[in-house]
């Protein structure tokens, strides 16, 4: 089968425009840069000399850059790639084919790709990654907001976010909040000490989720341990901790759900990509095709 050709970018439905600026400018917007952890990478990453010039091409969305991804947004003429996660984020002083970061830094640059990161901007960001991960129980909420605001920062910006329901919810329905909002059907769940009774496992966790009563919620997506220690709390939930920071979490009398890494944040790229389009459209720049990988996945499976 014929491939359909790919759409030009077009400004006010005419002609052709170079479109990466703009896209960047509506990253620039949505995540702004200042909004990124000192320890973090973000922005552009992999540069391109022409990328002013570039009318063709597509804009690719992925947790994380992979060889695998690589390829599939390269089959969808990726101009411009968005990894979540930072490839590169340390440097190094040479580049190299047998490493594999530098592989993939060394075929975007010879494909003219840009690559960008909004990572740490993004889940600081008022409607970024953390407030779309909170969103289930946000209906229900007394409260609602940053665990630290950022610094000179604007109204909703900051890290993680809690939540305090008007009325307490069991931990089995918050837990069937996060499956369902994540599209997973297992999660990791650490029960706050004094919830498991004492009896057969099975049914002692049955009967933990039934009784075990959540008002305040914490979220951060990733590693959310050094956004949420100290912070209190009935329920934690994010993507991976440390063996002893969850130990501390239940001896202080909170409950935690670990759904890995990623996806805490996987499922927010298609409302990135729907908010840079509409940031694109802002700026007379509309036509230009978003993709989201397909198969972009965590690396850890629930045998």
């Amino acid at each position: 089968k014929r491939r359909p050709a790919m759409q030009k970018s077009s400004v006010d439905g005419v002609g052709t425009t170079a479109w990466i600026t703009a896209a960047l400018a509506g990253l620039e917007e949505l995540f702004p840069l200042r909004l990124a952890e000192p320890w973090d990478n973000c922005g552009i990453l992999i540069d391109a000399e022409d990328k002013a010039e570039v009318t063709d091409g597509s804009i690719f969305l992925t947790n994380d850059l992979t060889l695998p991804v690589l390829e599939e947004a390269l089959a969808r003429n990726a101009k411009l790639i968005i990894t979540y996660h930072p490839r590169p984020f340390a440097k190094f002083k040479v580049v190299q084919c047998e490493d594999v970061t530098q592989r993939i830094v060394l075929r975007c640059a010879r494909k003219g790709i840009v690559v960008y990161s909004p990572h740490t901007c993004c889940d600081n960001a008022a409607g970024g990654v953390n407030d779309w991960l909170a969103e289930p129980f946000r209906e229900g909420a007394a409260e609602y907001g940053t665990i630290e605001a950022q610094k000179n920062g604007q109204e909703g910006e900051g890290s993680g976010r809690s939540v305090t329901l008007k009325t307490p919810i069991s931990l089995e329905f918050a837990v069937g909040l996060v499956k369902k909002h994540l599209k997973l059907e297992r999660l990791r769940v650490a029960f706050a000490e004094g919830l498991l009774p004492p009896g057969p496992a099975d049914q002692a966790q049955q009967d933990a989720l039934k009784s075990g009563q959540v008002k305040r919620i914490l979220f951060q997506a990733g590693a959310g341990h050094g956004v949420l220690a100290g912070k209190g709390g009935d329920l934690w939930v994010t993507g991976e901790m440390g063996h002893h920071d969850v130990l501390s979490a239940a001896a202080a009398g909170t409950s935690v759900i670990l759904t890995e890494h990623t996806n805490t944040e996987r499922g927010f790229l298609p409302r990135m990509g729907q908010l840079l389009e509409a940031a694109m459209k802002a700026r007379g720049c509309t036509g230009v095709p978003v993709h989201v990988s397909q198969i972009d996945a965590d690396p850890l499976r629930i045998i």
